[in-house]
């Protein structure tokens, strides 16, 4: 969460606004706990007034037609914030909105809005999933955004999640560019250089200087040579004459690029690729999106090799996307497909199990006839700690092996010296890091500024 202030225009932003995943309130039962946590700040610390919303928090176990009863008609006071603007899909980018008020603007990409749309119908109401009343305002790659006189401008850049933006903010002092959370080892990896040429562009033949960049550094303290493909080769020599008949796995629901790639490798090898019913949904709404045509492969209605484990509630009845998505593959006579959890443990043919699917206890509900194997190709969380332990730990019980293969979502030191070095500013500010001082050593020999932010400290530009 990065609060920018002009004070030339009287204009206040955020770029993004989520928390740290290790303070992360799952299910708070109010706004308080989710402050006392960490998780958001309170206003006190803040040049904010009316940050948060007065109507629209619903307190557990409220349903969502009765809170949206309860708030139509009613509006929160006036903020001095006049937006917020969200970079990509990823929690620890967006987990503050449900919180916020609903008279300040949320500027947002329009797959990245889906995205979230779509996470929030498939999970249950809770005090950080009520979106209602929200304004939410559009933007995509070449619109430009402005607030009194401040310019913003959302450009794309190649991360582990589809349509991610850094912004490029024209202030009355310069320019200040945010990365975003960023890479240059992608398969889109030329997104990112757009936004190099977009600030150089802006400040190029003029008196603008790109005076702050605001630069993410999840990796500047260690490097690995990294691709799509390399994890796409790795698979398949791991998938190649080995002892397994099925692979647990484990990777981020949201990586379009690794849900692909299983879905190729099975094809080839003619195994199956098992995933839960909530992510068959959610993949579903993303291959129909009509401006995004590399969203609508893999298909989950048209390719027969994913199978989806249908999930069931205590109360056994289903939700709205589950009824849309069993009719949907009813209709196309497709439903054949659906497997209950206990069909897992029968199954003879090879495959990929998401690790989603896999439920306690694991003895019960996996073949004990056949060889299993863990695989994470996590993309990498906000730190080094990956949360596999448990998982793999109870697996391993059972008598399975550990694999890792992983093309990360974040920029490595090199590529982050030539992110900064491209757009050559005259102060880079590290964030989204444990290890932010390294930037000091990686810029020592050049005359980008390194700065250093501290939490709730002004820094004056």
């Amino acid at each position: 969460m990065v609060l920018l202030e002009d004070l030339a225009h009287d204009a206040k932003i955020f770029l993004d606004f989520g928390a740290n995943p290790q303070n992360i309130v799952r299910n708070p039962l109010n706004i308080q706990e989710v402050i006392n946590a960490g998780s958001l700040p309170s206003e006190r610390d803040l040049s904010v007034k009316n940050l948060y919303s007065t109507h629209f928090l619903i307190e557990q176990r409220q349903r969502k037609s009765d809170k949206d009863r309860e708030c139509k008609g009613k509006s929160d006071p006036e903020s001095d914030l006049d937006g917020i603007f969200i970079s990509h899909a990823h929690w620890d980018h967006y987990y503050g909105l449900p919180f916020v008020n609903r008279n300040i603007p949320i500027h947002i990409g329009r797959y990245t809005k889906k995205i979230i749309d779509t996470r929030s119908k498939a999970s249950p109401i809770s005090l950080n999933n009520y979106y209602t009343g929200i304004d939410w305002k559009v933007f995509r790659t070449g619109d430009v955004i402005d607030i009194k006189g401040l310019k913003i401008y959302p450009v794309h850049v190649d991360h582990s999640i589809p349509a991610a933006y850094g912004f490029i903010v024209h202030t009355s002092g310069g320019l200040v560019v945010y990365s975003g959370d960023f890479r240059m080892h992608g398969p889109l990896n030329f997104m990112t250089y757009e936004l190099i040429k977009k600030a150089n562009e802006l400040s190029s033949g003029s008196e603008l200087k790109v005076i702050a960049l605001i630069c993410e550094g999840t990796f500047v303290h260690k490097g690995s040579i990294e691709s799509e493909r390399r994890v796409n080769r790795d698979l398949r020599i791991l998938t190649r004459d080995i002892p397994f008949d099925y692979f647990v796995v484990k990777y981020n629901s949201v990586d379009w690029d690794r849900f692909r790639t299983y879905i190729e490798i099975a094809k080839k090898i003619g195994w199956k690729y098992i995933i839960t019913e909530k992510e068959a949904y959610f993949y579903h709404v993303l291959n129909t999106d009509e401006k995004w045509d590399s969203m609508r492969n893999p298909s989950i209605l048209d390719e027969d090799d994913i199978l989806i484990v249908e999930q069931e509630n205590k109360a056994g009845f289903l939700y709205g996307w589950q009824k849309e998505l069993r009719q949907l593959f009813r209709v196309n006579r497709k439903q054949e497909r659906f497997l209950k959890l206990q069909d897992i443990k029968k199954l003879k043919s090879k495959f990929f199990l998401n690790y989603m699917a896999v439920q306690e206890p694991y003895r019960a509900n996996l073949p004990s006839y056949l060889v299993g194997a863990f695989l994470s190709t996590d993309i990498d969380p906000y730190s080094d700690e990956h949360h596999d332990s448990d998982l793999i730990y109870n697996l391993r019980k059972l008598g399975f092996v550990s694999y890792r293969i992983q093309a990360s979502g974040h920029a490595k030191p090199h590529d982050i010296y030539k992110f900064v070095t491209e757009i050559n500013p005259e102060k880079v500010f590290p964030i989204h890091s444990e290890h932010p001082e390294l930037f000091k050593n990686l810029f020592k020999n050049t005359s980008i500024d390194v700065i250093l932010p501290k939490l709730y400290k002004e820094i004056i530009i």
